[in-house]
């Protein structure tokens, strides 16, 4: 195997340097200022995978060493079992050793990656229950630096700030150095290597659209030129310098490329240019600017000024819908009804509250003559922080066409509050963190609606109507997994489907991971995985789909409370069947009532505990599974009182 030669003594290129000021001051201009604090850990992905503490380069090992941490660096935060990273980094030709190999790996790569800080104990690989997993707390990657200015650029062209996006996408596309995972073997590697190249080419086509409509053409036909042999069938990039070159007046090139490529297809590939390409030859010939898509020229030729359409731009961010919604028919009902200015969508994770919020925008859209505006609140994401109001605001009043706006969260507040005044929009604000996160974007237009979905009960929140999703019925449930199974292998297995769907809590989710489960396995009779999934041990285990876990949801609602609800939420595991009352709570864990019975009503607010009757408690299903693990895993310290209610006293339930 081919090994790197140790480089403790190389430092971070300037060039890498620069790249990360530039970032950064993207990222100011945009209103999406990282965090200041000083990165220990550096790491690169976007090229040869590289690491850097403090500036000194780091042995990253032999090259299947390497493939191992891009297996666990590309899903931050995140447990990858032994079993995916052997199957991730050696695919069908596994070594001898088995999966006993990944500790060998990754007990050298903690040896020269460190610890999390200067006096930390805490490895940047982290052991967990069944894998390991990445700790992105106190390091960079420059893949999450690519997706910050991707999201500046949609923003800046969303906002009209053509310029801004086009030098946030050239930001973006600085960030590679090469190949990304240049050299690294595996199933995993390759899988990435390529969706990471779509990105590049995507980030490309996106800039240099922006350039197009700024009238931007000769600045763009040196960078198509020199990417078209590394891609010579790609009719996609043949079709962007066919518009640059006829935009910068040469008619004849951009026909001369056509029948470049045309030449090329038929030759090794015996196919014709598509209907795509096709449409933008035959404009070329017509010399049609508007198919084209170009931005017009003025009468003297200077391709720099660019004419002003005098239409306002109504903006549509509602995101694409994925599938069908399945069994929420009341709940949409309720949120498409008149007379609502502020609905709010609570739930676990995992219900399916953002799918019905945009379903029911989508209903709503007509009715919103000025724009559907998304915004995405993350207060729950597994890799970004929650995004302060001022922030939002900012974005918001890009995206009505209110222009950059100064001052604190007041300042910017009332500034929404005038923009949207006499505006009918409608407003989707997807997982809040809170009501203060949400008040100050609330628009001012009478016509205006808003739809907010959240984990939490936002009771703090003055709103029309209240949506809680919980578990879907039976019938619904069996017929989500019935569509993505298929009907004829549903139907052939009735009695796994519904014992599949009860295994899953009816929660669309978790219906919908082990339903991709079996899309991927078609040699599985359902059964099978219900029988996999029948010891409740490793039922979490099984409803994991790379990104996509359940456990990975719940932990997330769970690592956002404060620790006396944890330790609550920990202790209601480890009573039986998952059920107490706030006196056995206090007398578990030698609290008072008052404070036990306030944590519990928290955990309920946070959808994660149910409430059956008044001062009764109670954890179901996959909650309770989780939190058994959790008391495990992290026993909530129960007193004398707190054994005996764990063992069944029904004196304390």
């Amino acid at each position: 195997m081919v090994r790197d030669a140790p480089s403790h003594a190389r430092t971070v290129p300037d060039q890498q340097f620069e790249e990360i000021g530039l970032m950064m001051a993207m990222a100011m201009t945009s209103g999406t200022m990282p965090d200041p604090a000083p990165r220990l850990l550096e790491f690169t992905v976007l090229g040869p995978v590289r690491a850097w503490r403090g500036g000194t380069r780091l042995d990253l090992g032999p090259l299947r060493q390497q493939a191992l941490l891009a297996a666990l660096l590309l899903r931050p935060d995140m447990t990858v079992s032994r079993r995916e990273l052997l199957d991730g980094v050696w695919g069908v030709d596994p070594p001898g050793s088995g999966d006993k190999i990944v500790p060998v790996y990754v007990h050298r790569l903690r040896r020269s990656l460190g610890t999390l800080g200067e006096d930390a104990q805490e490895s940047v690989i982290a052991r967990e229950r069944g894998g390991y997993r990445f700790v992105s707390r106190g390091t960079a990657v420059d893949v999450l630096r690519l997706d910050e200015a991707a999201d500046a650029a949609a923003a800046a062209r969303r906002s009209g700030d053509l310029a801004a996006a086009a030098s946030a996408c050239d930001a973006a596309l600085g960030l590679f150095q090469g190949q990304p995972l240049a050299g690294l073997p595996g199933p995993f590697a390759e899988a990435e290597r390529l969706r990471l190249e779509e990105r590049r080419l995507t980030l490309l086509q996106e800039k240099v659209e922006c350039q197009f409509q700024l009238g931007r053409f000769v600045d763009a036909v040196g960078e198509l030129h020199a990417l078209i042999p590394k891609h010579p069938h790609s009719e996609a990039l043949t079709s962007l310098l066919m518009r640059a070159l006829y935009g910068s007046g040469r008619q004849a090139d951009a026909l001369a490329v056509y029948s470049h490529l045309r030449r090329r297809l038929v030759e090794d590939l015996g196919v014709e240019p598509g209907d795509r390409l096709r449409r933008v030859h035959q404009a070329v010939l017509r010399g049609d600017d508007a198919a084209l898509d170009l931005a017009p020229r003025d009468e003297a030729g200077d391709e720099g000024r660019v004419r002003v359409a005098s239409a306002r731009r109504v903006p549509d961010e509602l995101p694409a819908e994925v599938g069908e919604l399945v069994g929420r028919e009341d709940e949409l009902a309720l949120l498409t009804g008149g007379g609502l200015a502020v609905a709010a969508v609570d739930g676990v994770a995992g219900a399916g509250k953002t799918a019905l919020a945009v379903r029911a925008a989508r209903a709503l859209r007509g009715e919103h003559p000025d724009g559907c505006l998304f915004v995405e609140l993350h207060g729950h994401s597994d890799r970004r922080e929650a995004v302060p109001p001022e922030r939002a605001l900012r974005r918001l009043l890009r995206a009505v066409g209110a222009g950059p706006a100064g001052g604190g969260l007041d300042e910017l507040a009332a500034s929404w509050r005038s923009a949207t005044a006499g505006l009918r929009l409608l407003l989707v604000l997807d997982d809040a963190s809170g009501a203060d996160q949400v008040r100050p974007l609330l628009p001012a237009g009478a016509g205006s609606r808003v739809l907010v979905t959240s984990r939490r009960r936002l009771v703090g929140l003055d709103v029309d109507r209240r949506v809680s999703l919980g578990a879907l019925t039976r019938t619904a449930a069996e017929a989500l997994l019935t569509r993505i199974v298929g009907a004829e292998r549903a139907a052939a297995e009735p009695v796994a489907v519904r014992e599949l769907a009860a295994m899953c809590d009816r929660l669309p989710l978790a219906l919908c991971i082990a339903g991709a489960r079996l899309q991927s396995r078609p040699s599985w009779a359902i059964g099978h995985l219900v029988h996999r999934m029948a010891d409740a041990r490793r039922r979490l285990d099984e409803l994991t789909a790379e990104d996509r876990s359940v456990e990975g949801a719940f932990r997330l609602s769970y690592e956002r409370l404060p620790a006396a609800e944890r330790r609550a939420f920990r202790a209601l595991g480890a009573a039986p069947e998952g059920r107490c009352g706030h006196r056995a709570l206090a007398a578990a864990l030698g609290w008072g009532a008052r404070g036990a019975e306030q944590a519990l009503e928290n955990l309920v607010d946070a959808n994660l505990v149910q409430q059956p009757s008044v001062h009764q408690y109670r954890l179901n299903g996959l909650l309770a599974l989780f939190a058994r693990e959790l008391a495990a895993e992290d026993p909530p310290a129960l007193g004398r009182a707190g054994l005996v209610a764990v063992a069944g006293a029904p004196s304390l339930l």
